[in-house]
């Protein structure tokens, strides 16, 4: 029940208690008057029959009273004589002997109601001289017995009178409360509930006018100082706001500006180097074009120079797509296997033993083939330029239950876990925070643009996957992924049709061990062409990879190999 309704309720209930209290009071005092009434007839009828026996004489009193009792009582109506006390008649009747002893104290007629009996009585004295007399004494008393059934019947029709008058006040009452209430109360309540909720939906706008000075309108007025100031505060917010994104707007485009140019500088610079090498070779092929056997060897290395070019061209252009990736079923095992086949010939120049842990029944998880075999090669890549004087590379596929990066109060959620380790120099602690960064690498000048880290880690964004990276504390570093085995974004994730193979070739790492990015498959003939300093390089401070507890298996070791792939040998 409603605030409005219930006062009026108990209000009118109150009220109603008010009227019976009242009418209770006019029953009785109703009943009070009636029985005076009754009082003084009987009083004023003892009288006429006290004139009309006295004197009485003291010997034939009994004969005259029963004869004057006799007669009355024979003529019927609501009054009843009966002789109490006369010459040897003594009456034993306890509220009669009660009555007599009060009227013989005040020397007049004494009467009184009797609980629980509907009948008034009176004894009246006689005496046996006039009223003048000085002399005279009582010699026998009177009594009278009058009907007063009639004062109940009085009083309870008196009570069904007030009865409609009663409810009719009660029920008027009630709704005369009711009105003032809605009016006063319930209304401008209702008002104010209506304008909270708007607040709550963010309309500021609403106002309330105070209809009267008291507690209601005190409450309206507070509560439009309360959206006045609120709405001052969203606007001072907005305009905070404002200023800050325009302020973030202009760092941007700063930002913006500060890359492109790094960018167009790295660019030139890396592509700077090999055109002065096709430069040089082109004059160099002038002056010896009559030697074919040197004419070769300049075409070759031209052709070098230009799928240089053509790397890092094509670094930039995969570093600048953020196009989604298309989602199949992707065998990760089959992906690994496939991207160190690509770099075999590297592996074994540069004396590195591969080996590939997964467990049997490795499940397929969502993702780009294509992509997700980009983040390999990458990640192999920068393991294998760790390693200029070999080691051991290894790769550790498994399954694990992990909160995503940044969500720390989000529920844990299945991952696929790919680990590429290797036995090299580690990581600086201080370049660990920056070695996602886009164009940052510590390798030497024109050895690497810096692109192939941040590309794998925007491949595995893509794949709402994320990196974790750290040292191992036996030498080395360990890059861990993580890939989602349950895909959120699409009903495609979860089809468990067969694996889409990629439609062009993958691309694979050159043999330029101070690269940190990723490039395309080198063959034989093209490692023939790489400048000797690329094998004796050390890279030890370049690439970095994880060993965070929680994620399957000691930092530092490799648990025995259910499936092992060998590349090459130590």
């Amino acid at each position: 029940m409603k605030l409005g309704p219930r006062l009026a309720l108990v209000t009118t209930l109150l009220m109603a208690g008010v009227f019976a209290v009242v009418a209770t009071a006019v029953l009785s005092i109703r009943r009070l008057d009636l029985e005076r009434d009754l009082d003084r007839s009987a009083r004023q009828l003892a009288e006429a029959l006290a004139a009309g026996l006295e004197p009485v004489d003291l010997v034939n009193a009994l004969a005259q009273l029963e004869s004057r009792v006799l007669w009355a009582n024979e003529r019927g109506g609501p009054v009843r004589l009966e002789t109490l006390v006369a010459g040897s008649l003594r009456t034993d009747k306890s509220h009669w002997i009660g009555l007599i002893e009060a009227a013989r104290d005040v020397g007049a007629p004494m009467g009184r109601f009797f609980p629980n009996t509907p009948t008034y009585y009176m004894a009246i004295p006689l005496h046996n001289g006039t009223p003048a007399d000085p002399a005279r004494q009582i010699v026998a008393f009177l009594g009278l017995k009058h009907d007063a059934g009639y004062i109940g019947s009085e009083v309870e029709q008196t009570a069904w009178r007030l009865l409609p008058l009663l409810l009719l006040g009660t029920l008027g009452f009630g709704a005369v409360v009711y009105a003032l209430l809605a009016s006063g109360v319930v209304t401008p309540l209702r008002r104010l509930i209506e304008a909270i909720d708007a607040v709550s939906k963010g309309d500021l706008s609403r106002a309330l006018l105070p209809e009267k000075d008291d507690e209601i309108g005190s409450l309206a007025a507070r509560f439009n100082a309360m959206t006045n100031y609120l709405r001052e505060a969203r606007e001072e917010e907005a305009r905070a706001n404002a200023a800050r994104l325009g302020l973030e707007t202009r760092l941007r485009h700063s930002e913006k500006l500060a890359t492109m140019g790094q960018m167009a500088a790295e660019i030139a610079h890396e592509v700077g180097t090999p055109l002065n090498v096709i430069g040089g070779r082109a004059r160099s092929l002038g002056r010896r074009s009559q030697d074919p056997v040197e004419v070769v060897k300049i075409a070759a290395i031209i052709g070098a120079q230009v799928e240089r070019i053509t790397k890092i061209i094509r670094q930039v252009l995969d570093f600048s797509r953020k196009s989604r990736p298309t989602l199949t079923q992707v065998d990760v095992h089959r992906v690994v296997d496939e991207a160190l086949e690509f770099v075999d010939e590297t592996l074994k120049r540069q004396k590195i033993w591969a080996t590939v842990h997964a467990p049997p029944d490795l499940p397929r998880i969502p993702g780009d083939p294509g992509e997700i075999q980009q983040v390999c090669l990458n990640l192999v890549m920068n393991a294998i330029h760790a390693m200029p004087a070999g080691g051991h590379l290894a790769i550790t596929l498994g399954t694990v239950s992990r909160r995503k990066e940044g969500l720390a109060l989000s529920a844990p959620a299945p991952y696929l876990l790919l680990e590429v380790g290797d036995t090299g120099g580690g990581i600086p602690s201080a370049d660990r925070e920056k070695i996602f960064d886009a164009f940052f690498t510590t390798k030497d000048t024109g050895e690497g643009t810096g692109l192939g880290l941040a590309v794998a880690k925007g491949i595995v964004k893509d794949h709402d996957g994320f990196i974790e990276v750290d040292d191992r504390p036996r030498g080395g570093a360990i890059f861990r992924v993580f890939l989602p085995l349950a895909h959120e974004a699409g009903a495609d994730a979860t089809l468990d049709g067969p694996i889409t193979r990629p439609t062009e070739a993958p691309r694979a790492p050159d043999t330029d061990p101070g690269q940190q990015g990723s490039v395309p498959a080198q063959t034989s003939e093209e490692a023939a062409l790489a400048p000797p300093s690329d094998a004796s390089r050390d890279t030890s401070g370049d690439a970095a990879r994880d060993a965070s507890p929680g994620t399957g298996g000691p930092a530092d070791t490799f648990a025995p190999p259910d499936r092992v792939a060998k590349h090459g040998k130590l």
